[in-house]
Parts: C-alpha cells; sequence; structure tokens
C-alpha cells in the first residue's frame, strides 16, 4: 500500500527507474504522460495547458491567471486523488511536497554528476555535448523554479526525502534494490488513519480543484482543508454572487461531506 514519489534532477534516470520499480511491484506507473491523458479527459483546454506549462517556471502573470492556476489545481488533484489508490509510482511534478504528511509515501531524490547526465543526455536526444549541457541546465532551473513558485521551497533540500540516490555511483538496478525494501519498510505505516488522511487530502484538492477552473470564480488564497471531518473552505471573495456560486460549486463536489465555510469579501 506504500506510494514512491520521485523527485529528479534531469538525466538522473529517476523516471526509469521509476517506471522499473512499478513494473516489479506491480504499482500504477504515474508520469506526466499518464496526467497528460487525464487532463484531455477532462476537456476543455486543459490538456492543451499542461503540454505548455509542465514544469516549467511561471511567470509572474500565470501565478495569478485563473487558468494556471486551475491546471496546478487538478493537476494537484489528480496525483493525490492516485496516491489515494496505494501501490503507486508519482513522478516529479510536486509530489514528494504534496505527500509530506503522509508517513506511508516514500519520497526520493535521484540525482547524478553532471557528466554523467550530459552523457546520457547525448545518446538519448541526439545532441552534442554542449547542446545537452545547456538542456540539463535549463530543465532543472525551470523545475525548481516551478516548485519554488508553487510550494515555496527548494527542491534540492534532503530534509524533504526520505532518501537521496546518486546514479552516478550506483546503477538503475542497485536503487531499484534500495528502494524495493524501503518501500515495504513504509508499508507497516500505512495504518487506517493514514490512509484516511490521504483520502481527505484528495477530497480537499478535488473540492479545490472545481472551484479554481470555474471560469466565473476567481478567488485570491483559495484553501481547502479538512477539519474533523468536515470540509473547510476559505478565500477571497468579490461579491454576493461569487460567494453563492463558489458554495454551490463546493457543496457539491464534497457529496456527502459538511463543509463550512470562511470566506472574507474584498470590496
Amino acid at each position: 500500500m506504500a506510494i514512491l514519489a520521485i523527485s529528479r534532477e534531469y538525466g538522473s534516470g529517476g523516471r526509469e527507474i521509476g517506471r522499473r520499480v512499478a513494473e516489479r511491484l506491480g504499482y500504477q506507473f504515474i508520469d506526466k504522460e499518464r496526467l497528460f491523458r487525464d487532463l484531455d479527459a477532462a476537456g476543455g483546454r486543459w490538456g492543451r495547458l499542461a503540454r505548455e506549462v509542465d514544469e516549467v517556471c511561471p511567470t509572474l502573470w500565470e501565478r495569478h491567471d485563473w487558468q494556471y492556476r486551475g491546471y496546478v489545481a487538478q493537476l494537484e488533484a489528480l496525483i493525490l486523488t492516485y496516491a489515494a489508490s496505494d501501490n503507486v509510482v508519482l513522478i516529479g511534478r510536486g509530489s514528494p511536497f504534496l505527500l509530506q504528511s503522509v508517513p506511508y509515501c516514500l519520497k526520493v531524490r535521484v540525482v547524478a554528476p553532471l557528466e554523467a547526465r550530459i552523457e546520457r543526455i547525448i545518446l538519448r536526444e541526439s545532441l552534442d555535448q554542449e547542446g545537452a549541457a545547456r538542456l540539463i541546465e535549463r530543465v532543472d532551473r525551470e523545475r525548481a523554479c516551478y516548485i519554488k513558485a508553487n510550494y515555496g521551497v527548494d527542491w534540492d533540500l534532503e530534509k524533504f526525502y526520505d532518501l537521496t540516490l546518486n546514479t552516478g555511483a550506483l546503477t538503475y538496478s542497485q536503487v531499484i534494490d534500495i528502494l524495493v525494501p524501503a518501500l515495504a519498510d513504509k508499508d507497516r505505516l500505512a495504518t487506517p488513519a493514514a490512509r484516511a488522511h490521504v483520502q481527505d487530502l484528495a477530497l480537499a484538492y478535488r473540492v479545490k480543484a472545481r472551484i479554481a477552473c470555474d471560469p466565473r470564480l476567481l478567488v485570491p488564497t483559495l484553501k481547502v482543508e479538512l477539519e474533523g471531518g468536515m470540509v473547510v473552505v476559505s478565500g477571497i471573495i468579490h461579491t454576493p454572487k461569487d460567494e453563492k456560486l463558489l458554495k454551490e460549486i463546493a457543496r457539491e463536489a464534497c457529496g456527502d461531506r459538511p463543509v463550512r465555510f470562511a470566506l472574507h469579501r474584498r470590496v
């Protein structure tokens, strides 16, 4: 029932390692292709937008744009919904940070020396050494900025991870042989209370996504949490009409769960 959430330097092999772990253990493998398909299925602009802004540093305008905020909210809701299903490998997109409070999630950072990553990218992307180095620098910079913009943290700090593994010193097979028993250890922490916590997180983020993705609403500082089994929606609204609409959307998304609102009106 454990969850594996991988953050990876570009060219470190983190995605391939995650894929092989999922294959060995029979876990779901959730990478960008899987998430893109889900966002395509959601309809509208979301699949197209995902391909434009996936793990890319948002501009100042994008950070306050309802479409970007809606995209991030949908992505987070998808990741947490997959996490709530257990036995899943999640690749990047903030998953280790979304799941910091989950004791049975193994949060892993995969790194490698620049020289090793350049060699891999040369082979994989058919680039010369200079082109590979530039690509690595750009992708890592964009990913770091994406995490900083959306989670307010530095993605390479070891305190956020249970393990940091270097594929310059370890083969992929050796890394996998470390991860499999580590996941078995995490499995023991998947108590009913811990699993209920993930279910609550997933519900909260689905409610948030429903609100954030509605073009009729712009709710600065939108926050959705679970407190004592109750969904609590807070944020700033502008008009009584906005408040009425938000409450309708939230109640529908919550289903049978009770919901409380802590909304403040900006005039």
